[in-house]
């Protein structure tokens, strides 16, 4: 008999072994390709929401294309390679609300927003250091770096968004198997002490809370983004009235549309069949991280995907349902679409870890 392997078995290993290696180098291309579809349907909007502003789209142009090189370099990389890095992102994050709270300035406004990312990547990475299950001095450490910097960003002040980075420096905290008896202590002690909360807002941050349960009591103060945003989505119909053809928008009628109110360009532009597309690619990509999420190998990349995929998620919640008039105005960009940045620079490094988390896994 000949000592050579059958043929068959030769092929079968050949393929196994092409295949195995592959799935360590191809990235989710489902995912990559809902990325881009985003981004290029942000930039036409982005158009239209800045009254055809090519500088605007332009400079959006750059940060994409930055954002893209480092999401494709990052997503190259292992995870032991960033993992350490990932824990002390805290440290960046809490420098930088430091040096706005003391040197406050309008165009540090979007630095806050980084916490959004920086605080769940550094929770997810110091709570998976080691392969025990994290103790009550982690879940201390952990809770107190999150309400510091939720603090200092309170502080500024912006009540929405420090509770916003309150939230998302959580996620990973409850992913992690925080105590659900500890859990509920603490809604027990937010409940108990709302009312204190409540005296303490400013009148300003009061006013935003009235203003969401009765934005027609303030038309033409409080209430008149929501009022001019929901208009401008219900006369988009079911079609739309067509691209660069939104009155509001076109008019200026709406404040900010290019950046926190882009979403109700959107609506009156394409209509609601546009919101549904848009929904559905946005569906596309939180069901591809929450997938990979689900197919780690490691509680390290469970935690950090899982954690980047509800952040995502709650920039979109929040985005909608305050141009609706759902949630108070809290200055939240729509992912990957509004003008600013940053937030898109951000938004394609944390899925660059997404992808490179990825890169090992078979499916």
């Amino acid at each position: 008999m000949s000592g050579k392997a059958p043929l068959d078995y030769q092929l079968n290993t050949s393929f196994g072994s092409k295949r195995a290696s592959l799935s360590k180098v191809l990235i989710d291309p489902i995912l990559v390709f809902s990325l881009l579809s985003i981004l290029i349907f942000g930039l036409f909007v982005l158009y239209s929401a800045s009254g055809q502003l090519t500088s605007m789209v332009f400079r959006q142009s750059i940060y994409i294309v930055i954002g893209l090189l480092l999401m494709f370099f990052i997503s190259r990389l292992d995870q032991s390679v960033y993992k350490s890095f990932l824990m002390h992102l805290f440290w960046i994050g809490l420098m930088l609300l430091i040096w706005v709270l003391l040197f406050p300035a309008e165009c540090y406004k979007t630095d806050r927003w980084i916490d959004l990312l920086l605080l769940p990547l550094a929770a997810a990475s110091y709570l998976t250091r080691n392969q025990r299950r994290p103790s009550v001095k982690d879940w201390c450490i952990v809770l107190s770096a999150i309400l510091v910097c939720s603090f200092l960003i309170y502080k500024q002040p912006d009540l929405g968004t420090s509770l916003i980075v309150l939230a998302s420096g959580c996620i990973p905290v409850f992913l992690a198997g925080f105590p659900l008896f500890a859990l509920f202590i603490l809604i027990a002690l937010i409940l108990i002490s709302s009312p204190f909360l409540w005296a303490n807002l400013t009148p300003y941050m009061q006013q935003r809370v009235i203003t969401l349960f009765n934005p027609e009591s303030d038309l033409l103060g409080a209430g008149w983004n929501i009022s001019q945003s929901k208009t401008a989505i219900g006369s988009g119909g079911f079609m739309g009235k067509g691209y660069l053809d939104g009155t509001q928008s076109q008019l200026d009628f709406i404040p900010e549309s290019h950046s926190d109110f882009i979403f109700s360009v959107i609506g009156e532009e394409f209509g609601f069949l546009g919101i549904i597309l848009l929904l559905l690619v946005y569906g596309i990509i939180l069901y591809r991280v929450f997938k990979i999420a689900f197919n780690s190998s490691t509680e390290f990349s469970r935690l950090t995907v899982s954690s980047i995929g509800f952040v995502f998620l709650i920039y979109i919640l929040i985005n909608v349902s305050m141009t609706v008039g759902t949630l108070p105005v809290v200055g939240v960009p729509l992912p990957l679409i509004s003008q600013g940045g940053t937030s898109v620079l951000i938004h394609l490094v944390a899925f660059g870890f997404v992808l490179s988390m990825k890169r090992r896994q078979t499916w």
